[in-house]
């Protein structure tokens, strides 16, 4: 490479760097919530000083960085106690459009402010009016009295901008000219005699009232207390089904924010859980993420319950998620809560080592957003979506679509002995989603209405469970459709319908090989969700209680090609039922106790599966927490794990390998243990830190295979020739629990640091080890299962 063309790189490389800075934008933020908290307190530490000016600044910076409406609250307070209404009154104004709940309140004080600058006019308006002819007197015009026409000149301007009054803007051009012709009259002059006698004008701004005044108009008006520290604390609701500060949850908890999703840049929300302590992500093809917390993970993961909005997505006939079928957009995502560790006091069977709850962004509120994003291996994104906010309904419309290729290619074009499943034997995921939400907030009632649908088109691969290796999903289908509704009462309740239908298969077919091995469909996957919870608040001074009651009912059905169990039929159906009740006794901010508990009924399993959980969170200070807990968790076997009956293709044409579930499975168990210890009471740092041990019993997996002998084909129906196979079953691969039991331990260290804004420095370190349980604590033989 020539010099001159060296050169040239260096210029061009040197002049994308000026235009890429020259387009950032003029104001960086790191953690908007911390640095929004942090502007927040000391607006509110100005203003308990009397000093409201600075103060509201301060606040008007927090709202800028991350509005909320308890801060126009605040802001308006100020202003009243400055005694400047017409602002107060534009604050108190923008409360309200929030919708917030002393809406009633707050416009009874509305009324009277609104009164007070009526008032002001009024009386500004008087030394203004037009006078009538009257008789002329001589006066002598003193420069004081100049002065007081300029100063209540200057207020009518300043009360007219305030207000948006033309009117008030004329009457202060009237005493300018007033003033200016005084001025330059004679020192004694010919002026009206109403003009003489008309008072001085009196604003309602001056800060010096006059005599006949109340001592304190602004202590007339009752605004309500301030909106405290709770308006930047971070609220989640997955540890107990409520909303409350991480410092309350009786789990740890870890959040990830919409601007963590959009800073971290990934299309996957599922990715960005790579910085969450205790997570682990596999990612065998683009979009097929299986996610587990504190170990357990596996190809298709399924002892961890994912949720959007609180509904399960979790594909009960297989046991997983697949994140590739999720038909949402990272752009409607408001927040992703992830609860470490067991979870089944609450959610049941699948939240057996934890919960990721993504929360997407209040219905109508986002605006309209589009987004295309493009990249080498076929990888492309498109997403666009709609808000709107029509005074009591919401209304969300979202679409997008997402492919990539797959990292290599498991069936070559050359191969005679294998053809390829899919049609394009290079594609990993091809997704089309659609999303519609609607709103409807009855306040005259006191009731919250939310409905909606999404469905996802798909095309995907993934690993299999067994020796199956790759396996392709074509012409996939799922879709949720949901109704809620919530009262102030307390008491809500939903019903949610997930449906998934798809063609699978091995990604290499053999070429006349066992069919029903080697493709499969999966006609229709049904689970219906029906939820009542009733919340109740009761504080008697010092002590504070909270109770959470609910329960459950779910219906599954399955026809599908592999869980044949008689000649031709394919379907299967289980009603599950459940109760759990959850109660939190708090005193004073020292201390609280939580007690949760949960029955499930399984059909397959003998008894109702309890699942207790206890938490006591000590508060040395309002913004510090120690953490001890301990609970038990479930997980029930699957439809696959439980009804499974189908020929595995191999090799060799005529010989097969059965796969064979089991009735008699007991569910899975674990009880754990954790102490934890969360420190916020810093604007520049936090720190969190948690150790837990875990002991595991009854793991399901698939055994070894069985070898059939020959005496097998004469006793055993399974073994032998199957003229529906045309092939003779040599062996069997059944679920089984494992008699092995296993301990787990490990801990997370997190620590986030924010010496100013702009800056967030976040690191964490996690160890997990799960073991094989003797006789001797933590002993016996290390598995690799090492985090």
């Amino acid at each position: 490479m020539t010099d001159l063309h060296r050169q040239f790189r260096v210029l061009r490389a040197l002049a994308i760097l000026l235009i890429a800075v020259a387009t950032l934008p003029s104001v960086v933020r790191a953690d908007e919530r911390t640095e929004a908290r942090r502007h927040f307190r000391a607006g509110m530490r100005l203003i308990e000083a009397g000093q409201n000016e600075p103060g509201i600044a301060e606040l008007e910076e927090a709202y800028a960085i991350l509005p909320h409406p308890n801060v126009l609250f605040n802001i308006a307070r100020a202003y009243v106690e400055l005694e400047r209404w017409p602002d107060a009154v534009a604050y108190f104004e923008r409360y309200l459009a929030s919708d917030p709940p002393d809406a009633a309140e707050v416009e009874a004080v509305l009324e009277e402010l609104r009164a007070r600058v009526s008032e002001a006019e009024d009386e500004a308006a008087v030394p203004a009016a037009r006078p009538s002819p009257s008789p002329s007197r001589a006066v002598a015009v003193s420069e004081g009295e100049l002065t007081s026409l300029e100063e209540a000149a200057t207020r009518f301007e300043t009360l007219a901008e305030a207000t948006g009054s033309e009117e008030l803007r004329a009457q202060a051009a009237e005493l300018r000219a007033l003033r200016a012709g005084l001025s330059a009259a004679p020192a004694t002059t010919e002026v009206p005699e109403a003009a003489v006698d008309a008072p001085s004008p009196v604003s309602a701004q001056d800060e010096t009232p006059p005599a006949e005044a109340p001592e304190s108009e602004a202590l007339a008006l009752d605004v309500g207390s301030e909106r405290g520290d709770e308006i930047y604390q971070e609220q989640v609701i997955s540890a107990s089904r409520a909303a409350q500060s991480r410092l309350n949850a009786p789990n740890s908890l870890a959040v990830v924010t919409a601007q963590d999703l959009r800073l971290g840049g990934v299309a996957q929300p599922f990715l960005s859980l790579r910085r969450v302590a205790g997570i682990e992500l596999q990612e065998t093809s683009p979009g097929n993420v299986q996610l587990s917390v504190r170990g357990l993970n596996q190809r298709i993961s399924n002892r961890a319950v994912v949720l959007i909005d609180g509904r399960s997505v979790y594909l009960d006939f297989l046991g997983g998620t697949f994140a590739n079928l999720l038909p949402i957009n990272t752009e409607d995502i408001e927040r992703i809560e992830v609860v470490r560790g067991p979870a089944s006091a609450l959610y049941g069977a699948d939240a057996f080592t934890g919960v990721v709850n993504v929360i997407t962004r209040p219905v109508g509120e986002g605006g309209t957003y589009m987004s295309l994003m493009a990249g080498n291996q076929g990888q492309l994104r498109a997403a666009a979506g709609t808000n709107v906010r029509r005074g009591p309904f919401g209304l969300r419309l979202t679409g997008g679509y997402e492919q990539a290729d797959q990292y290599a290619r498991t069936v070559a074009p050359e191969r005679v002995d294998r053809t390829a499943f899919a049609e394009s034997a290079d594609l990993a995921l091809n997704r089309l989603s659609f999303t519609g939400d609607g709103e409807l907030r009855l306040d005259d009632v006191g009731l919250v209405v939310k409905a909606g649908t999404a469905i996802a088109s798909v095309d995907s691969v993934f690993q299999g469970l067994s020796r199956l290796r790759e396996l392709n999903l074509e012409n996939g289908r799922y879709a949720q459709s949901y109704v809620s509704a919530r009262s102030e009462t307390g008491l809500s309740g939903r019903v949610f319908w997930n449906r998934f239908s798809t063609e699978h298969g091995n990604a290499g077919i053999v070429p006349n090989g066992i069919e029903r091995g080697q493709r499969a469909e999966v006609r229709r996957a049904d689970v219906v969700d029906v939820e009542l919870l009733y919340q109740n608040d009761v504080s008697r001074g010092a002590i504070a209680n909270t109770l959470i009651v609910g329960g459950g009912y779910r219906f599954k059905e399955v026809d599908w090609d592999w869980l044949l169990f008689d000649e031709d039929q394919t379907v299967r159906t289980q009603h599950h039922g459940n109760a759990f009740l959850q109660n939190t006794f708090r005193y004073r901010k020292l201390l609280e106790v939580v007690l949760s508990g949960r029955v499930d009924r399984h059909p397959l399993l003998s008894r109702p599966q309890l699942s207790p959980r206890g938490a006591l969170l000590l508060h040395p200070t309002e913004q510090q927490t120690v953490r001890l807990s301990a609970g038990t968790a479930f997980r029930a076997p699957t439809f696959v794990e439980s009804y499974v009956n189908t020929p595995n293709g191999t090799p060799v044409r005529g010989i097969t390998a059965l796969g064979v579930g089991n009735t008699d499975l007991d569910p899975e168990r674990m009880v754990s243990f954790e102490l934890g210890y969360l420190l916020q009471e810093s604007e520049y740092f936090s720190l969190e830190t948690n150790a837990y041990f875990n002991l595991v019993s009854d793991q399901i997996f698939l055994s070894d295979d069985r070898r059939f002998r020959l005496y097998d084909a004469a006793t055993d129906p399974a073994a032998g020739y199957s003229p529906g196979n045309e092939a003779f079953a040599l062996s069997e691969l059944r679920w089984e629990n494992e008699a092995q039991d296993f301990e787990q331990f490990g801990g997370e260290l997190i620590v986030r640091v924010f010496p100013v804004d702009g800056l967030d420095l976040y690191a964490n370190y996690a160890f997990h080890e799960t073991r094989p349980r003797t006789g001797e604590p933590f002993g016996g033989r290390e598995l690799d299962d090492r985090t």
